[in-house]
């Protein structure tokens, strides 16, 4: 079982990659693989209930915060590509 959750991250990570030029599709692989690590920490009952209540909480405001660069971003380029965004030049 712990094999089939590494190859769900491992999908997750190669779609990423492949899906690295366009910003929305970065979050929502980034949000899959959370939710998977989530489930996987569930399944092997790692931790305490208020430890996935606290994980859940954190993975909510990392979406919130990549949403609000996401619409940055639109409004200051134009558009939600990542190629053309270059982050050093302020």
């Amino acid at each position: 079982m712990m094999i089939e959750f590494f190859m769900i991250i491992l999908i997750f990570m190669l779609i990423l990659i492949s899906f690295y030029k366009n910003f929305l599709s970065f979050l929502i692989m980034i949000e899959y693989m959370v939710i998977s690590i989530l489930f996987l920490m569930m399944f092997f009952n790692y931790m305490n209930l208020w430890i996935y209540l606290i994980y859940l909480i954190l993975s909510v405001c990392e979406a919130i915060l990549g949403l609000s660069l996401m619409v940055s971003f639109s409004f200051s380029f134009g558009h939600q590509k990542i190629e053309f965004i270059n982050l050093m030049t302020c």
